[in-house]
């Protein structure tokens, strides 16, 4: 019998599962939005797909006339590693996508990489009608950055085949100072030169201050979701997560910008991404969140003030 599949529905732009859960449990949802099964159980003698064969093996790819935005059966795609390019096993990728006619936003329970980094995801039939889609990729437990990247709903076949790899950047931990008081901000450490003044208050999730880590993703591989934007840098943080109060960031210098040379910061959608203000982010947008400015002896960039919302991917251009 066709196995029931889950989906985690919002049904407005608050994220595809609520707050984003920590990097181990990517599919369980902890605020607004309802964990659901979709899908009926067929009746006996119904096709019955190997377990160990293709997941889409048992799927109709006959499109719905009523559609008419993208009509999606299933997306196939590799999760590789971005130093070295060997596919990463256990990694989770998870679609998220606004689904036609209503524009709801729906993000699927990821399935689990195999061995060599391939997936094949089921889009349920209720929701195969797509305007938009984004892929959230994750490899809990592992030391790598998450990715968000959007991807273009081209072209007429059932089953979309990605063929851009999706390449997780590597990360270190950070260096992070006794918890004392966890409601204190203090400043972290991560490799690179990058520091966040954050108390450990601001993290959600089991051990998330203990786990923080991070590192550099080149700027050729931020091309997935820079949207043409000419960035000078970007950094990726772990656990990813909403911050219940808003971090100061500084960031090396090292475009060589002047002292007092000014620069736009962005945050990457993820999981319910909102700015300080309340203002949501889509899922893979590149948001703008603050300003900062290069220091007196042009070191470091520096943020203006504690605004970042969001420990994701965070990038800088110059104004």
């Amino acid at each position: 019998m066709r196995r029931a599949l889950q989906i985690i529905a919002a049904l407005a732009l608050a994220g595809c599962d609520g707050a984003a859960p920590p990097d181990d449990t990517p599919d369980a949802g902890r605020d607004a939005g309802a964990l659901a099964d979709v899908g009926a159980t067929e009746d006996a003698g119904a096709c019955e797909a190997d377990p160990m064969g293709d997941p889409l093996a048992c799927e109709s790819l006959e499109p719905d006339p009523s559609c008419e935005a993208r009509w999606t059966v299933g997306v196939r795609g590799r999760v590789i590693a971005l130093e070295g390019g060997a596919g990463v096993a256990d990694a989770r990728p998870q679609l998220c996508a606004r689904v036609a006619p209503d524009d709801r936003l729906v993000c699927l329970v990821p399935p689990t990489t195999d061995a060599e980094g391939e997936f094949t995801i089921v889009v349920p039939q209720e929701i195969r009608c797509l305007e938009r889609a984004a892929m959230r990729v994750v490899a809990p437990r592992q030391p790598l950055g998450a990715v968000h990247c959007p991807f273009a709903l081209e072209g007429t076949e059932p089953v979309i085949a990605l063929e851009e790899a999706f390449a997780l950047p590597a990360t270190a931990p950070a260096e992070v100072p006794p918890e004392g008081d966890p409601a204190a901000p203090r400043e972290v450490r991560f490799p690179g030169g990058v520091t966040l003044s954050l108390a450990p208050d601001a993290l959600l999730g089991a051990d998330a201050y203990e786990r923080l880590a991070g590192g550099p993703v080149p700027v050729e591989a931020t091309a997935c979701f820079a949207e043409g934007r000419p960035l000078l840098g970007a950094y990726t943080f772990t656990p990813e997560g909403a911050l219940a109060t808003p971090a100061a960031i500084a960031l090396p210098n090292d475009a060589g910008l002047p002292p007092g040379a000014s620069v736009d910061l962005y945050v990457l959608g993820g999981l319910d991404t909102r700015l300080v203000d309340g203002t949501p982010v889509e899922e893979a947008e590149l948001a703008r969140f603050g300003a900062g400015t290069v220091s007196a002896d042009g070191a470091r960039i520096v943020s203006d003030e504690a605004s970042l919302p969001y420990l994701s991917t965070v990038a800088w251009q110059a104004r």
